[in-house]
C-alpha cells in the first residue's frame, strides 16, 4: 500500500474510535445518572439524640427513647409563624437497641434517620448495670456517626432529659450538647467524650471510661411542658454536674467538682479555667485564670522492677481578680508568690483526683496503663495480667509549674 492511501486511512480508524469511547461514555451516564440510596427529607424523621434507660417494666433488656427534629414546626417558627414544639420523642423497649428502633415503626410516619445525631445519653440506672453493648450498633453502622457525644443522665432517667423543654435553645439537645462543649472551654469540670473514644479504651493499656453527667435542678414535673420555657427561670432546667467514672463498663460514682477538674488536669482537657486563691498575707482572695495547659507522662523503673508514673502539668495564666488588701502585683516577688499558690491549688486537684481513682475506686481512668505499655513495654508485659491489682498500688509524683504571664493594667489591688 502506498503512503498516501495508509494516511488516508488513519483518521477514518481515529474517527470511529472516538465514536466509540464517547458511546460508552453516553452508556456509563445512563446507569451512574440514578442514586441508589436516594431519600427524600418529608419522608425521614431526624433522630438528634438516643436515650437509653433501663426498662421500667423489667420485661426486656433496655428502653430506648429517641429526640427527632419536626423540621415543619422549626421552618414556620423561622419564618415569624407559629410552628409548635421543634422537636418530639419517641420510646420503645427491646433487647437490643436494634430491635427497639425497628418497633418504633409503629408510631411514626417517617423513617427514622441517624446520620445527624449528636449524642448518646445514658441514663444512671442502665450505666450501673454496664455500657459496655450499647456502643455496638453505633460503630457497626455506617448511618450513624461515631463522633456522637455521651453522657449520663444523674439521677434521673435519659427519657426525662430528652423530654426537658429548654430556653437558650429551642432544640433541648443542641443546649445540652453545647452546655459540655462551653464548660470544658471555660471552666474544665468535665470534658467531651465521644463513642469512638470509649471503643479505644479496649485497646493495650485497660483504660477505663470516665463521662460528664448533667442533672434537672427545678420542679421536674413541669420538665416538659410549654410554660416551662415562658418562665424566668424555667421551672426545670438541665445543670451540668462532674464526671462519672466506671470500673470495668459499670458506674462507680461521681467526681466532686474539684476532683472532676482534677482529672481534666490530667487528662489534658482544661482549655481554659478560673483559679481562686488565698491572699499571700491577708484575708480575701484573688483569682486567676489559665490561658494554656498541658501535661507530661514520664514513666520510671523502681529498683523492684515496678513503674513510677511521673507527672507534669504545664500552665500559663494571668491574675484577673484580686481582693487582698495593699497587694503590688507589679512586683516580681508577689507575682512569683501568686505562681507558687496557684502551683499548690492545682497539684491539690490533680492529687486529689488520683487518690480518689487510685485508692478508693480502684479504677484506671487516668489512663497509666497505657502509659507504662507505651513508654516502658517490658514491665508492661510482666504486670499486664494483674494490672487490676497493680494499678492501686503505682507510685505517682505530681509536679506543676504556673507561670503567670499578667496582671491586667492596674497595679494594686482596690481593696484597701
Amino acid at each position: 500500500m502506498s503512503k498516501r492511501a495508509a494516511s488516508t486511512c488513519q483518521p477514518k480508524k481515529d474517527g470511529m474510535r472516538i465514536k466509540a469511547m464517547l458511546l460508552l461514555s453516553l452508556c456509563s451516564l445512563i446507569v451512574l445518572s440514578g442514586c441508589w440510596d436516594l431519600r427524600y427529607l418529608d419522608k425521614l424523621g431526624v433522630v438528634l439524640a438516643l436515650g437509653v434507660d433501663v426498662d421500667p417494666a423489667g420485661k426486656q433488656e433496655l428502653q430506648l427513647t429517641v429526640q427527632v427534629v419536626l423540621a415543619q414546626n422549626v421552618a414556620a417558627e423561622s419564618k415569624g409563624g407559629v410552628g409548635g414544639t421543634p422537636v418530639t420523642t419517641f420510646t420503645e423497649t427491646g433487647d437490643t437497641l436494634f430491635e427497639a428502633i425497628r418497633k418504633m415503626s409503629a408510631k411514626t410516619s417517617r423513617r427514622l434517620f441517624f446520620s445527624h445525631t449528636q449524642m448518646l445519653i445514658i441514663g444512671e440506672k442502665m450505666a450501673k448495670r454496664g455500657i459496655s453493648s450499647l456502643t455496638d450498633l453505633i460503630e457497626r453502622n455506617p448511618d450513624i456517626r461515631t463522633d456522637i457525644s455521651v453522657l449520663v443522665a444523674r439521677g434521673i432517667t435519659a427519657q426525662q432529659l430528652l423530654q426537658t423543654t429548654t430556653q437558650m435553645e429551642s432544640i433541648p439537645i443542641n443546649q445540652i450538647h453545647e452546655m459540655i462543649e462551653v464548660n470544658q472551654d471555660s471552666y474544665g469540670t468535665n470534658y467531651v467524650v465521644e463513642v469512638h473514644d470509649l471503643s479505644m479504651l479496649a485497646g493495650k493499656g485497660k483504660q477505663q471510661a470516665a463521662l460528664p453527667s448533667i442533672r434537672l435542678e427545678g420542679k421536674k414535673a413541669l420538665r416538659n411542658t410549654v410554660d416551662n420555657v415562658n418562665r424566668i427561670p424555667a421551672s426545670a432546667y438541665p445543670v451540668l454536674s462532674t464526671m462519672a467514672v466506671f470500673k470495668e463498663g459499670k458506674l462507680t460514682g461521681y467526681l466532686k467538682p474539684k476532683q472532676s477538674r482534677g482529672l481534666s488536669w490530667l487528662q489534658e482537657k482544661v482549655k481554659s479555667t478560673t483559679v481562686t486563691l488565698a491572699c499571700p498575707e491577708s484575708q480575701g482572695h484573688l483569682v486567676v485564670e489559665v490561658h494554656e495547659a498541658s501535661r507530661q507522662y514520664q514513666v520510671e523503673r523502681t529498683p523492684d522492677g515496678m513503674p513510677v508514673i511521673k507527672i507534669k502539668l504545664l500552665i500559663t495564666g494571668s491574675v484577673q481578680e484580686i481582693m487582698c488588701p495593699g497587694v503590688q502585683v507589679v512586683e516580681e516577688g508577689t507575682l512569683n508568690e501568686i505562681s507558687l499558690l496557684a502551683e499548690g491549688a492545682v497539684k491539690a486537684e490533680a492529687e486529689d483526683a488520683i487518690r480518689k481513682l487510685q485508692k478508693e475506686w480502684r479504677t484506671d481512668v487516668l489512663g497509666w496503663g497505657r502509659e507504662v505499655y507505651l513508654k516502658q513495654p517490658g514491665i508492661w508485659k510482666r504486670i499486664e495480667p494483674e494490672w487490676p491489682e497493680v494499678f492501686p498500688n503505682v507510685k505517682s509524683v505530681v509536679d506543676c509549674n504556673f507561670n503567670i504571664i499578667g496582671s491586667g493594667v492596674r497595679g494594686e489591688s482596690i481593696v484597701k
